[in-house]
């Protein structure tokens, strides 16, 4: 090979320059449009192209399910609404109160010891313990706490120990009369909804 050939030498330019375009294109990223860049575009679009599909599909599926959602997020409104109904203000709290001692009253009850707690905050309602001793007769007992079980209001009562009072009574007494009364001490959860949630719940009607 005669390098002092100009026909020699233009193949090999010609050789070198095919080398180094290669390299340029398919070996670096020096170029927008060399392969390595245009592979990587190629797979970004892909990808861009496949989650385009997902969210266009689950699209679809929500737009076929638009009747249900709407329904169950009625039903869920509705439910929403009658529970709070079943929670007072705070400021409807000595009223709910004076039901719970009324209650007991009627049932034939008496109230050794009605003392409220602090209140605890929660997301959209607040619990007010009470602790409750009453005294009474396994009857009237029950009729009490059956009637706080079917208030309105929800009231919740938990701790319920329940003892005799007969041993007290005979003491009291110095005799040995039969007596079915008993000392029950237990704690009275009463609730009201907070005011965020009430006046979200008053939006929402008005909406």
């Amino acid at each position: 090979m005669n390098l002092k050939d100009p026909t020699t030498q233009k193949i090999l330019i010609g050789v070198l320059a095919v080398i180094v375009i290669s390299y340029l294109y398919f070996g670096t990223r020096l170029l927008p449009f060399c392969y390595p860049v245009r592979k990587a575009k190629i797979a970004q679009l892909e990808v861009d192209y496949a989650r385009m599909s997902a969210e266009l599909e689950k699209a679809r599926q929500m737009v076929g399910r638009l009747g249900q959602i709407e329904a169950e997020y009625d039903r869920l409104h509705e439910q929403w609404l009658s529970a709070q109904t079943m929670l007072p203000a705070e400021a409807e709290m000595p009223d709910l109160l004076r039901k719970v001692t009324t209650a007991g009253n009627k049932a034939g009850v008496d109230f050794m010891l009605f003392q409220p707690g602090s209140a605890t905050p929660h997301e959209f309602y607040k619990s007010h313990p009470i602790k409750v001793r009453v005294k009474g007769g396994y009857h009237q007992l029950g009729i009490f706490l059956s009637r706080l079980a079917n208030m309105s209001r929800i009231v919740n009562v938990a701790s319920l120990n329940v003892k005799s009072a007969v041993a007290a009574t005979r003491r009291s007494r110095g005799n040995d009369s039969g007596n079915e009364s008993v000392v029950a001490d237990f704690t009275l959860t009463a609730y009201t909804l907070s005011e965020g949630a009430r006046n979200e719940v008053a939006a929402t009607e008005e909406d």
